[in-house]
């Protein structure tokens, strides 16, 4: 049946770009009423053809009134094809009475049976007007239309009277009560015509309604296109705060870190000087041989400490083209517990538990930012309780036959309230002071966990609260 809905869509839009059928409706039902009377007087003239095979009887004028009809509907269609839609319009509605009842009638073609149903069929046309033509848009054309068909209907029984067959016995009944026939079928036609006018009023002021509404409503998703615009900068505004927030904390964890190399190195140096002025005092080199294996035994731990700190701080790093790659989740946690301990307090114990000994396929530096942001809450939270402590707990899962790589973060802080925990991922959300927080840690974690088909959740223990990063061990 596709063809057919295409055919009818075709011939819907016949002179009409998709852009203007919207709001050329009137043209659109011209184009249809036009085509199913064309295929009602194609099935029509068949069948009489067929009957007039059947009885070999001659054309009459009833089948030369459908192929008139059929020679109409084609004029219209090459009217819309050129795009003359009022012209279209005014020939289907002027000429379908004077094929059906006026030509037929002046010819003399008048039937008992058809006698009484003529003032009723002019009536029922009259609706095609009503149904083609907006008053607002075709004053002129829509009152020609109306006057046209009250004019054919007050002069349609004295036509019939003075042309139909004397020896039809309806003329002489008819006679009798013309003038009340008259005067009911004008009664019939203004008033169905007036109720279809009122109804097409009331959906005409419905209609420009709607479309102030829609107007309203346009404007208003503007305005919330703009607002929506800007708190999506203010957010990018904030999650960089975000970020420069946790690149101030790697940064005082490196500058903490790459002190104690240094010191390595510094010390060092200063021994190989030492014996170097010790050379122009004239000590032999087999005196200085053992002070300067022992300095660079020293160098060389500095030189292995600081590589350490670069390579871990390497992970962090992010280009805009990371990919999952194999990766110790313990060297991550490592790294990152690293580039924390200038945040650590002295009284605060960091005990690690490492069961995974698994590499999986994960983003390093989102990973690294994970842990980072949890962990860092830790800490805070820490800070307030009596018995400080954070427990750091890398081990393998199976559930539902799927591997995953857990890292446990606990602290014995205090417990997160169901009507916190009910928002503690949300964006934005944050329990610390003004200025102490954006409200994103969490929830850069869980979107950067949710990258990875993981979870993140937390869980309320007595004495502290544990929040547990469950990865896929596959990567998938």
């Amino acid at each position: 049946m596709t063809w057919i809905s295409k055919a009818w869509k075709c011939i819907s839009f016949l002179g009409l770009d998709d852009q203007s059928s919207i709001r050329k409706r009137t043209i659109i039902l011209s184009n249809q009423l036009n085509a199913t009377l064309f295929l009602l007087m194609v099935i029509l003239s068949l069948s009489m053809w067929y009957i007039r095979m059947l009885n070999n009887s001659v054309i009459t004028l009833a089948s030369y009134r459908l192929m008139w009809m059929m020679g109409i509907n084609i004029l219209h269609i090459l009217l819309s094809y050129y795009k003359h839609p009022k012209w279209a319009k005014a020939i289907l509605i002027l000429s379908a009475p004077l094929i059906f009842i006026v030509i037929p009638t002046f010819m003399g073609f008048v039937e008992n049976d058809s006698f009484f149903s003529y003032s009723a069929i002019i009536i029922a046309l009259s609706l095609i007007p009503q149904l083609l033509i907006k008053p607002s848009a075709n004053k002129y054309l829509y009152t020609l239309s109306m006057a046209y068909y009250l004019f054919l209907l007050i002069i349609n029984d004295d036509l019939i009277l003075h042309y139909g067959p004397n020896t039809l016995a309806s003329k002489a009944i008819y006679s009798s009560f013309q003038i009340y026939a008259e005067i009911t079928n004008i009664a019939i036609f203004l008033f169905i015509n007036s109720s279809v006018f009122y109804l097409k009023w009331l959906n005409n002021n419905y209609e420009k309604k709607l479309i102030k509404n829609n107007q309203r409503l346009d404007q208003h998703l503007e305005e919330l296109k703009a607002t929506n615009e800007h708190l999506r900068v203010t957010q990018e505004q904030l999650v960089h705060s975000e970020k420069m927030a946790t690149l101030g904390i790697l940064t005082a964890g490196v500058a903490h870190e790459i002190n104690t190399p240094l010191n390595f190195i510094s010390t060092s140096s200063l021994l190989i000087k030492n014996r170097i002025d010790d050379l122009q005092d004239g000590v032999t080199p087999q005196d200085l041989e053992s002070n300067l294996i022992q300095a660079n035994e020293i160098l060389d731990k500095g030189v292995e400490q600081a590589a350490f700190i670069v390579t871990s701080l390497m992970t962090f790093s992010y280009d805009g083209k990371s990919k999952k790659a194999l990766y110790d989740v313990r060297s991550i946690v490592k790294s990152t517990l690293l580039f924390l301990k200038c945040k650590i307090p002295v009284d605060l114990n960091v005990e690690q538990q490492y069961e995974l000994k698994e590499p999986i396929y994960v983003f390093a530096e989102k990973i690294h930012q994970v842990v980072l942001n949890i962990i860092d809450n830790a800490i805070c939270a820490s800070l307030e309780a009596k018995d400080k402590l954070i427990k750091v707990h890398c081990y393998p899962l199976t559930q539902a036959g799927i591997k995953y790589a857990c890292i446990s973060i606990f602290n014995k802080g205090a417990g997160i309230e169901d009507k916190i925990g009910k928002r503690i991922l949300d964006p934005f959300f944050t329990t610390k002071s003004i200025n102490s927080g954006t409200g994103l840690g969490l929830s850069t974690a869980f979107n950067l966990v949710k990258d990875h088909k993981g979870t993140l959740a937390y869980k309320n223990h007595d004495g502290g609260v544990e929040f547990i990063i469950k990865l896929p061990i596959s990567g998938e």
